[in-house]
């Protein structure tokens, strides 16, 4: 997908970005296929202005993902007492089922309101912008990446130094 040209990069990002569905960019004749567009979209590698509304359009930004998962709960509890009423007890262990995987889903996101979730995206943007002005100023990169070193992170120093490497085809957005 990286490797496509511009212009037909540009076309599938922005079909992305105006909720059409992976599949159907993909059956373009000239697309690649549909894992291919999937990666790109999961790696963060659509252009910076078009990441977040694809992501939000089709419903896979953090955010929209534990709205979904709680939606899917607060279904799963009220099917469980509807389900009790009737006097349906598969209904009921079904219902209570469903509504267990998806708390468990929302007990191991690690999230457990709304600013915590806003904190995520901040610290995202701000290291994409940290890799940005990285590449426009080799001498930023490296004092970030010896810093990094001294903190006994040295994958992410190593990390920051090949991003922020000139001749780096790694997309950074936010």
């Amino acid at each position: 997908m990286c490797s496509l040209p511009a212009r037909e990069r540009e076309q599938i990002e922005i079909a992305l970005a105006e909720g059409r569905s992976i599949s159907r960019v993909s059956r373009q004749h000239w697309a690649p296929g549909r894992e291919s567009i999937a990666h790109h979209l999961q790696a963060g590698h659509l252009r910076s202005d078009l990441q977040g509304r694809a992501e939000r359009a089709l419903g896979l930004d953090h955010t929209s993902l534990l709205a979904r998962i709680s939606e899917i709960a607060q279904r799963a509890r009220t099917t469980a007492l509807e389900a009790a009423e009737a006097g349906d007890r598969q209904g009921v262990l079904r219902a209570g089922d469903s509504e267990l995987r998806a708390l468990a889903v929302l007990t191991a996101s690690g999230e457990s309101s709304e600013a915590e979730i806003s904190q995520r995206e901040i610290h995202r943007d701000a290291s994409v912008a940290l890799v940005r002005v990285a590449r426009r100023d080799p001498g930023v990169a490296e004092a970030v990446a010896a810093e990094l070193d001294a903190m006994h992170r040295p994958f992410l120093a190593d990390d920051l130094r090949e991003q922020s490497a000139p001749d780096s085809r790694i997309e950074i957005t936010s």
